[in-house]
């Protein structure tokens, strides 16, 4: 039961509960045991919007639980549990709810050129460091922290990757150490390793023409993108 009412536990919550208190994190699940983990006495729940379920606890409660859409090494129905999210018995009040309109969702995308602002990387490419790991862009608001009180206008939210989207950037696993980035570094060509020098000392990286312009291309059109192309092969030949 849900504490101070008479009224059960929904999916979404008894998911949440079950995952906090039975996962670890690093854990993968299946379907059949989530099915399982949260049907009654009559036996495992086959209700067909559990997939849905798990969305929302993504997309409201915080929960990062790729998928085999998100990480090629997981089989199918499987998932696993990378941060835990809001659930009963946190002693934190619930995200309140507040999923923007599909047309929302299309203007912010439309508008950041369908990347993630945080990081760059758009939608379907693979993360550079996490190979076979494919990129899924949400919603965010640029002013992270702030749920309750925030709107989902446009001008509130943007476009973020899934590993950027604010409910998760305190969850991210730890960054690289120094040890493991020189050797890396070692191999560079003199060429790149100067570059690299600039970047560090400027506390950013130069973007040449030809970035500049590619982030401007990314918000044509695909019919404007098609004719880019055209003009690019010719201009290249």
């Amino acid at each position: 039961m849900a504490p101070g009412t008479k009224q059960p536990f929904g999916d979404e919550q008894k998911l949440a509960a079950w995952l906090a208190f039975n996962c670890e994190l690093g854990d993968v699940i299946t379907m059949r045991q989530l099915r399982a983990a949260i049907g009654g006495e009559d036996g495992p729940n086959e209700a067909e919007h559990l997939n849905r379920r798990l969305r929302m606890l993504r997309q409201r409660d915080g929960w990062q639980i790729p998928s085999a859409r998100d990480d090629a090494s997981l089989g199918h129905d499987e998932y696993r549990l990378d941060a835990k999210g809001w659930y009963p018995g946190s002693g934190k009040a619930r995200p309140r709810l507040d999923t923007p309109s599909d047309s929302v969702r299309r203007q912010v995308f439309e508008r950041d050129g369908r990347a993630c602002v945080v990081c760059g990387v758009a939608a379907g490419e693979m993360y550079d460091d996490r190979p076979g790991r494919r990129v899924r862009l949400t919603l965010g608001h640029r002013v992270p922290g702030k749920r309750l009180d925030r709107e989902v206008s446009v001008n509130e939210l943007q476009t973020e990757c899934a590993r950027c989207n604010e409910t998760v950037r305190d969850e991210l696993p730890d960054p690289v150490t120094l040890p493991e980035l020189l050797p890396r570094i070692r191999k560079l060509p003199r060429a790149d390793k100067r570059t690299l020098l600039e970047w560090v000392r400027a506390g950013e990286r130069t973007k040449s023409k030809v970035d500049l312009l590619y982030v401007e291309i990314r918000r044509l059109s695909a019919a404007e993108r098609s004719l880019m192309i055209e003009n690019l092969e010719k201009g290249a030949g």
